[in-house]
């Protein structure tokens, strides 16, 4: 059994989440993925908000949580994040922790057939994502930034 970073960047940052979904959580890094943005175009199905993507962008950063997952994990987080149906797909990153490491991490990207026009999410969807970042302690600046693409409907 292997263990593999995984970045965090939209409803995964929340701690209940994550723990939900893949047990408990043995160690979580505050890092940031240059050379990316954070957007809300990820499309489910009619009428349901959009969810949260990355986007290649050089002159961007996004925030989130490195989380050290074992092989059961990551396959846990293959199935939530429906990979086997082209939701998402994994992407091997390079993210950068607070004191300058580099870590090599998995993260997921929506699959090109569920990307739409930037939209606004659910609101509880936004509100889990804005409270995990700041538990994680993500620059405030950060997170009024993900709460403006949002569109401000955190309930």
């Amino acid at each position: 059994m292997s263990d593999t970073w995984y970045f965090a960047y939209g409803s995964n940052l929340s701690v209940d989440q994550k723990m939900f979904r893949t047990g408990a959580i043995r160690r979580a890094v505050r890092c940031r993925l240059p050379g990316y943005r954070f957007a809300f175009n990820k499309r489910m199905a009619a009428g349901e908000g959009m969810y949260a993507n990355v986007v290649r962008d050089d002159a961007a950063t996004v925030w989130g949580v490195a989380y050290l997952c074992d092989d059961d994990a990551v396959a846990e987080l293959d199935r939530f994040e429906g990979v086997s149906w082209g939701h998402y797909r994994r992407e091997q990153v390079e993210v950068v922790t607070d004191d300058g490491e580099v870590l090599e991490a998995l993260t997921y990207v929506a699959g090109q057939r569920y990307v739409g026009d930037e939209g606004w999410p659910l609101p509880h969807y936004l509100r889990m994502i804005l409270d995990g970042a700041r538990d994680h302690g993500l620059p405030e600046e950060y997170i009024e930034h993900i709460e403006e693409l949002g569109g401000g409907l955190a309930e």
